[in-house]
């Protein structure tokens, strides 16, 4: 079952790719998927994984919270301790997907409780470096181990290998959303517009036909 969830996955990467094929082929408005395309929302892939992220980070937090840390602060202390050197705001930023405005203010706040040193180099006046003081990094040392119990947990029914191939296409998924994010910036994706107000009445006026005929009795054409 694991297996073609993936090969469904992959086929989908297949098809975006030979979309990237025709640069200049941009979905009209109002377009409608075909059968293989169909759109349900219970079953989209932006659904599903958000789905997954929020109950396996609630579930996270309910437990660092005795830690006096949110899943926000966690992921800071993940990604220092994990790169090994002080990092800049903006490379904190884009590890942990965060806005650089509300990750200042948690480095702040980590810094003011002693998780964190902020400094400015000498070479570079206008850089921030991050980096963990000894208790941030005793502290990252007690989580991660959790939160490496909390992926095993759930892919528990997967080896590693598929594991590590799910990974490998959540990452190829993830790098596919810059073709959407170009044509959203170039406004080439367009919401359908509203139905014509004659084209409206039609529909109603069908509608209202049909719900007068008596049962058992259709239209003839």
């Amino acid at each position: 079952m694991i297996k073609l969830h993936l090969q469904m996955i992959d086929t989908q990467i297949l098809h975006m790719r030979r979309l990237a094929l025709n640069p200049g082929r941009v979905l009209p408005p109002g377009f409608k998927p075909g059968p293989k395309l169909m759109y349900r929302f219970s079953n989209s892939l932006p659904y599903l994984l958000a789905r997954l992220g929020v109950r396996m980070g609630d579930l996270f937090t309910r437990v660092i919270r005795h830690e006096k840390l949110t899943l926000p602060m966690y992921r800071v202390l993940a990604a220092l301790s994990e790169q090994g050197h002080p990092l800049r705001l903006g490379e904190i930023a884009e590890l942990t997907s965060a806005d650089v405005s509300t990750l200042s203010r948690i480095v702040a706040e980590m810094s003011r409780v002693g998780l964190l040193t902020r400094d400015r180099p000498e070479n570079d006046q206008r850089s921030l470096q991050v980096a963990l003081t000894p208790r941030g990094a005793e502290l990252a040392g007690r989580l991660m181990p959790l939160a490496a119990y909390y992926e095993e947990v759930v892919t528990g029914s997967m080896s590693a290998k598929e594991a590590a191939e799910l990974k490998r296409v959540l990452v190829e998924l993830y790098h596919n959303i810059d073709r959407l994010e170009q044509e959203v910036e170039a406004g080439l994706i367009t919401v359908a517009p509203p139905a014509r107000s004659k084209d409206v009445r039609d529909e109603r006026a069908e509608t209202r036909g049909k719900a007068s005929l008596p049962r058992g009795k259709t239209s003839r054409k």
